[in-house]
C-alpha cells in the first residue's frame, strides 16, 4: 500500500499559487496538472517517483506526497527543496516589486507578488521542454512532452509518471524520432540527453549566480537546437531578467495590445522598460501577460511615442 506524507511549505507574502503556475505554459505540460486549486506532479526522492499535490493553505502551502515506500527525513527535505525551486519560493523579488509599486500598469505585481515563473525540478527538464516548444504549435509541444513522459518516465504509485531523467532519455536519436515523435528535433534532444547523462552538462552549469547573463546566453546557444528564442526563455527560468528575451510571441502581443499591425522596433520596446533595470525583461513579461491574471488593459501608446515611435500603424 502506498505511503502518504503530508507537510507544509512556508511562503513569504505576497504570494498567490495561481500567479506562479499560470505565469507561462509549464503547468500544462506532463507530468504537471493544475485543476480545482490543486497543482499535481511527480517528482523523485531516493530514486523513486513520488506523486505530489500542492494546495494553498493558511500562511503557506499544503503538500501531500504519495510514494510506494515510506520516505526518509532527508528524502522529504529533498522534495521540499525541489518544490521551493520550482515555485521560486526563495527568489527575492522585493526589489522588483518596489519598482512596480504605484506603476500605472504593473502596480498589481507588487500588490499580489507577481513575477515568479514556474520552472522544472531540474535544468535538464526545463531545457528539454524548451527544445520541444521550438517551431511548433503549443498543442504539438504538449503531445511531444506527453509522449516522452509516457515512454521513458517511471510510474508513481497512482500510475502517473515522472519526467524521465537524462540517463532514462539517453536512448539515441531513433527513440526520439519514432517513440516521442519530435521530428527534426530528434538529433538535438538525443544530444541534450547524452550530454547530461554523461555529466558533460550539469544543472550548476546554468545556475551559477556569478555567471554574467551574456555568458549564460552563450552556454544555452551552444546547445544543439537552441536559438535566440529558446535562449531567451531559458534565461527567464534561470532567474535572469536583464534581457527582454523578445520573440515572435512577445512582438505580436505588443502589437495586439497597441492595436497595431506591427510592434515597434525592439530598441523602442526596450526603452519602454529600461526604468526597471535588471528586471526589465520580467517587467515586460508581466505587462504582456497581465490579462492571464485578471489584470491589465490595452497598452498606452504614449510610452512608445515618448521613445520616438509614431503611433500610426
Amino acid at each position: 500500500m502506498p505511503h502518504v506524507h503530508r507537510g507544509k511549505l512556508a511562503v513569504k507574502p505576497p504570494f498567490e499559487l495561481p500567479l506562479v503556475l499560470c505565469g507561462h505554459g509549464w503547468f500544462a505540460l506532463a507530468p504537471h496538472r493544475w485543476a480545482d486549486g490543486t497543482f499535481s506532479t511527480v517528482l523523485r526522492a531516493d530514486g523513486e517517483p513520488v506523486c505530489v499535490e500542492v494546495r494553498a493553505a493558511a500562511r503557506g502551502l499544503a503538500v501531500r506526497m504519495q510514494c510506494a515506500s515510506r520516505l526518509t527525513g532527508p528524502a522529504l527535505l529533498a522534495l521540499q527543496r525541489q518544490l521551493a525551486h520550482m515555485l521560486r519560493l526563495d527568489d527575492d523579488l522585493a526589489p522588483f516589486w518596489r519598482l512596480c509599486a504605484g506603476h500605472e500598469r504593473l502596480g498589481w505585481v507588487a500588490q499580489r507578488g507577481g513575477g515568479r515563473l514556474l520552472r522544472s525540478a531540474t535544468v535538464f527538464e526545463d531545457l528539454m521542454k524548451l527544445l520541444l516548444t521550438t517551431n511548433c504549435t503549443w498543442s504539438l509541444t504538449e503531445i511531444m512532452v506527453r509522449n516522452l513522459v509516457a515512454t521513458a518516465g517511471p510510474p508513481g504509485p497512482d500510475a502517473q509518471r515522472a519526467f524521465p531523467s537524462a540517463p532514462e532519455c539517453n536512448r539515441g536519436e531513433r527513440f526520439f524520432r519514432t517513440k516521442v515523435k519530435v521530428g527534426y528535433r530528434a538529433r538535438a534532444a538525443a544530444a541534450l540527453a547524452r550530454q547530461f547523462a554523461r555529466g558533460e552538462l550539469r544543472d550548476e552549469h546554468f545556475l551559477a549566480p556569478e555567471l554574467p547573463t551574456e555568458e549564460l546566453r552563450k552556454r544555452v546557444l551552444a546547445l544543439d537546437g537552441f536559438g535566440p528564442y529558446a535562449a531567451g526563455q531559458a534565461l527567464r527560468l534561470f532567474g535572469r531578467y536583464d534581457d527582454l528575451a523578445l520573440d515572435s510571441w512577445c512582438r505580436a502581443r505588443i502589437a495586439q495590445l497597441l492595436g497595431r499591425r506591427r510592434a515597434p522596433a525592439d530598441a523602442t520596446i526596450g526603452r519602454r522598460y529600461e526604468a526597471f533595470g535588471s528586471y526589465r525583461g520580467l517587467a515586460m513579461w508581466c505587462d504582456l501577460t497581465a490579462e492571464w491574471h485578471g489584470e491589465g488593459k490595452r497598452l498606452g501608446a504614449d510610452g512608445f511615442r515618448a521613445a520616438g515611435e509614431s503611433t500610426t500603424a
